[in-house]
């Protein structure tokens, strides 16, 4: 049997409404976007990353760091971000996606790994497996901004031609678990028990706010030498300095689901 091709695949643009180039914002002397390469590059099932940006101008910066690092990317529509996704995966015989965004830079690979894990022993069981709570962030299993989404190419090439609606084009998960529930078999994967909390942890990077907290959890427990702390870290970190969560505390995360 052949063996599937899996790529980590990062959704990455210069243009944000809330907090404009914030994947090439600092952590430490670091961009937000090299974070979460660096840290990508620890997974054992990974067999490539490829960073999925726009044709924009704006963008050149991206591509400009990752000819530096070596890194795979793709440009293709803003806008159409499944279509970006898929011709992504498409140039670097990708059969298996794990779909992340570049706000999102202290996902763990560890994680990626374990639910890599669990989709390729049943893979014939489950189409689609994700942590989030299959957009409802309020059942996810992880803070946010550990959120990994995985699937088969196949599978999103065959829902594509059914997104025609705005927010299924910018957003390449939502057809499965909204209106392809009936027709895929989805997974809510729950995560070993030292790896939940009932903190509530926002670690992504989509305001002001979340920058400056992710800058302070960044030089706490990597200070641009580990780089590669995990979730368990994270957690522990909170536990003993919960006044931190504060900072984006009123931040409203939008969940894509409705």
């Amino acid at each position: 049997m052949k063996k599937l091709k899996i790529i980590a695949t990062i959704e990455a643009r210069m243009k944000s409404t809330r907090l404009p180039g914030k994947v090439m914002k600092k952590l430490g002397k670091y961009s937000v976007l090299d974070v979460l390469i660096k840290r990508l590059k620890k997974s054992k099932y990974l067999d490539d990353i490829v960073v999925a940006t726009t044709t924009n101008h704006e963008d050149n910066k991206i591509i400009n760091l990752l000819k530096k690092r070596s890194i795979n990317f793709f440009r293709g529509p803003e806008d159409d971000v499944n279509l970006r996704l898929i011709r992504a995966a498409e140039k670097f015989n990708a059969d298996l996606i794990v779909q992340l965004t570049a706000d999102n830079p202290f996902v763990d690979p560890k994680i990626i790994d374990y639910m890599l894990n669990f989709f390729l022993k049943n893979k014939h069981k489950y189409h689609y497996i994700t942590n989030d709570g299959l957009g409802n962030y309020s059942k996810s299993h992880v803070p946010l901004g550990f959120n990994i989404q995985i699937f088969l190419l196949k599978h999103l090439k065959e829902n594509y031609k059914f997104c025609i609606k705005k927010d299924l084009k910018e957003h390449p998960s939502l057809y499965f678990y909204r209106e392809g529930r009936k027709k895929y078999k989805l997974k809510n994967l729950p995560l070993p028990k030292n790896l939940k909390t009932n903190l509530k942890i926002r670690l992504t990077v989509d305001t002001i706010e979340d920058l400056k907290l992710s800058r302070i959890v960044f030089k706490k427990l990597g200070n641009n030498k580990n780089i590669n702390f995990g979730l368990k870290e994270v957690i522990d970190f909170f536990k003993k300095n919960k006044s931190y969560l504060k900072i984006n505390k009123k931040i409203i995360q939008k969940n894509v689901v409705l």
